[in-house]
């Protein structure tokens, strides 16, 4: 197993290459997508597992290549995790005060998860088990909570909602 300073530089590399790459497909455009849009924030959601490992490092990494920046190689993990219970509790109230009652049940919790300076995303931790039946709960989750999400809680900006399932695994995703 790999320590936490080498997974957080293989993961910021791998987002500098791919910032690299989209720089030269897209020129200075892309980096104000990238930069100033969420792009990287957005594109490190797919962009496998060394991002998986640490986003935030993909994601510093990711800025840095497409801003042709030198690289700046993290010396240990860049993502921090934050949970927030007010946060989870004042969701799942607004979810009683709706038809979507039931999912209420599943959210176990919600976290804060810092990715680069004040990018973040926001991950709902439920009991729904891997399978394509529960795939369709996990997407109506994330979208309720986009429906619900205001953008005004918290420092920084908040670019996605991940719905992860009983072992942790990404079940869904959507842009707040």
């Amino acid at each position: 197993m790999k320590d936490k300073k080498k997974v957080a530089q293989d993961a910021y590399i791998a987002g500098y290459n791919q910032g690299r790459a989209v720089r030269e497909a897209g020129g200075k455009g892309s980096s104000v997508r990238e930069v100033v849009w969420g792009g990287c924030t957005r594109r490190a959601l797919s962009a496998g597992q060394e991002a998986e490992a640490d986003r935030g490092a993909w994601v510093s990494g990711c800025l840095d290549g497409v801003s042709e920046n030198a690289k700046h190689l993290p010396s240990s993990q860049v993502t921090k995790r934050t949970n927030d219970q007010d946060l989870l509790e004042r969701f799942k109230a607004w979810l009683s005060d709706t038809d979507k009652r039931p999912m209420t049940a599943h959210v176990n919790r919600l976290t804060l998860v810092e990715l680069h300076r004040s990018d973040y995303d926001i991950e709902l931790t439920t009991d729904y088990p891997p399978t394509r039946d529960d795939h369709s709960a996990a997407t109506n989750l994330a979208q309720s909570f986009v429906t619900w999400w205001d953008g005004d809680d918290g420092d920084g900006t908040a670019w996605n909602v991940v719905v992860r399932g009983t072992n942790g695994e990404k079940l869904a995703t959507n842009r707040l």
